[in-house]
């Protein structure tokens, strides 16, 4: 059982090139549960209160560069599978174990961004700077030395944990037209991940990466409009900034290599009478590429999908 109660207020401001908006929020979640542990029926409740506020500030520099600064603090309750998991995830294939004690993460969050389109809109930049630091943050820690035996086999155990950690990367986009018909987008995400409680890196976070697209799209006509193809380079890192086992050993194989995947995609909106209809495929991984992904816990056992081919049918009325 579940209530929850939630207060906010938000304010905005806008003058010249100034747009300031402020916002805050309360939260106060209850629940009460029942689990039942080897044939005993106990019931846990709990009470969280959470609180958030943030004050964005936007300036436009000119009316096609703009600058975005934002401060921010927010709170989360822990989510009930984080506090009384006791068992195999079927989706992971682990067995994961919850605690009673955790307590809502707290973090205290500074970005910065940057965005340009020149004035013929062939080129266009965005740039997202953040620096992120959460008070008992909330993660999942394998056990590499306590698997958990089961009827159903051995399973890695992963246990819900708190610490203090420091998030600090950059998100980039950059998109530019060759021609008319053609153009490439691009996209950068780097993100460094501190466990500040232990003075090592952050265990399970993302790795590097960066993706490469060119779309190329046809003249349309009256019954055929925005017919395109497009071509991804995916490119993802190895990820190196894990802890090391000075606190014993931290997981159970080191991070898989880096890979780099190839995707396409087409889709072309046809018009016969005054309804369209889209159709569009795409294909993953078109070099059917061995790799595994590092947040990925079936990298335990086994490597990513190969060659995946969609379908996708829209009907608009």
């Amino acid at each position: 059982m579940k209530n929850s109660n939630d207060f906010f207020k938000c304010q905005k401001w806008k003058k010249n090139k100034w747009d300031i908006q402020a916002g805050i929020r309360y939260d106060y979640k209850v629940f009460s549960t029942q689990r039942l542990r080897n044939s005993v029926l106990t019931a846990h409740d709990f009470d969280f209160s959470t609180l958030g506020a943030s004050l964005n500030t936007a300036y436009t520099i000119r009316p096609d560069m703009h600058v975005n600064i934002n401060l921010s603090h927010a709170s989360r309750a822990p989510h009930v599978n984080e506090l009384l998991s006791d068992g195999i995830h079927h989706g992971t294939a682990t067995y994961e174990v919850g605690d009673i004690n955790l307590s809502p993460e707290k973090s205290y969050n500074l970005s910065i961004g940057f965005d340009y389109a020149n004035p013929a809109k062939t080129f266009t930049a965005e740039l997202n700077l953040y620096n992120n630091y959460i008070r008992d943050f909330i993660y999942q820690q394998p056990k590499p030395d306590e698997p958990v035996l089961t009827i159903a086999g051995a399973f890695p155990k992963i246990m819900y944990e708190q610490t203090n950690a420091l998030l600090r990367g950059l998100d980039a986009a950059f998109g530019y037209h060759f021609l008319k018909q053609l153009a490439l987008s691009s996209k950068v995400s780097i993100l460094r991940a501190y466990n500040k409680s232990t003075d090592d890196w952050l265990i399970s976070m993302p790795a590097d990466r960066i993706s490469n697209e060119l779309v190329y799209t046809f003249k349309g006509n009256e019954h055929i409009t925005e017919p395109y193809i497009g071509v991804e380079f995916s490119n993802v890192f190895r990820q190196g900034r894990v802890p090391g086992d000075k606190n014993g050993r931290q997981d159970y194989k080191e991070p898989p290599p880096a890979y780099n995947l190839v995707n396409m995609n087409a889709a072309v909106t046809l018009r016969f009478g005054k309804y369209p209809f889209t159709v569009g495929a795409g294909v993953h991984n078109l070099l059917n590429t061995r790799y595994r992904e590092y947040l990925n816990s079936f990298r335990y056992y086994v490597d990513e999908a190969g060659t995946n081919v969609q379908l996708r049918l829209k009907f608009s009325f």
